[in-house]
């Protein structure tokens, strides 16, 4: 499998391309600014972008969206309990004075337990409310299982609840039912920060006690 991550934008948010060798189907995770060195990538890598995948609504996740789908073609993919955030682009950038292209329409609305399969391989969602009401995590078993888990857990700490539709209680909740389930040795890439293992934060992480 073909991976590869950049850091993009003010907020330093973690975006994901991945591919298949064989087939070059490839899909973005959060693109969420810098969208022509997304593309950079995507061309350099000889991919064809089959979906652009969101852990969530906000601005630092979605924000290079719309023209990464105008270049690509691919389809949008959120949970609806994010769509109001989603349709907020405008205004969740001019709080920080940025300017953003008005978001392309989501294609697909993504439910816990879909797939997401791009060439030979597949990722399994799972909705973990809380950061926001439609926060996905998205798991990958390759040789080393995958979790790309957004803005519901980082290394040793937790996303922030108290933005519209966060919830202490349900992030805590889909943690600990949902992702600390897993076995130790899966890998953890989160939104922001440095990687981690899911065992590390079953130990290690203060907000999981």
């Amino acid at each position: 499998m073909i991976r590869e991550d950049i850091v993009v934008g003010p907020f330093m948010c973690n975006c994901v391309i991945l591919g298949c060798e064989k087939t070059r189907e490839g899909i973005v995770i959060d693109p969420g600014d810098e969208a022509e060195e997304i593309l950079h990538i995507v061309r350099r890598l000889d991919l064809k972008i089959k979906h652009l995948v969101h852990t969530h609504g906000h601005l630092d996740h979605i924000g290079a969206t719309a023209q990464v789908k105008a270049e690509t073609g691919a389809t949008i993919l959120l949970n609806k309990g994010d769509l109001p955030l989603y349709e907020s682009l405008a205004k969740q950038a001019a709080m920080f004075g940025l300017g953003v292209r008005e978001p392309a329409p989501v294609d697909l609305f993504l439910d816990d337990g879909d797939t997401i399969s791009f060439g030979e391989h597949t990722m399994k969602v799972i909705h973990t409310p809380g950061h926001s009401p439609g926060s996905l995590c998205f798991k990958l078993d390759e040789r080393e299982e995958l979790l790309f888990s957004g803005d519901t857990l980082f290394q040793y700490s937790i996303g922030r609840t108290d933005l519209w539709g966060g919830s202490f209680e349900k992030i805590i909740a889909s943690i600990k039912d949902r992702l600390l389930t897993m076995p130790d040795d899966v890998h953890v890439f989160p939104g922001h920060g440095p990687d981690t293992h899911i065992g590390a934060e079953r130990k290690k992480n203060p907000f999981l006690a």
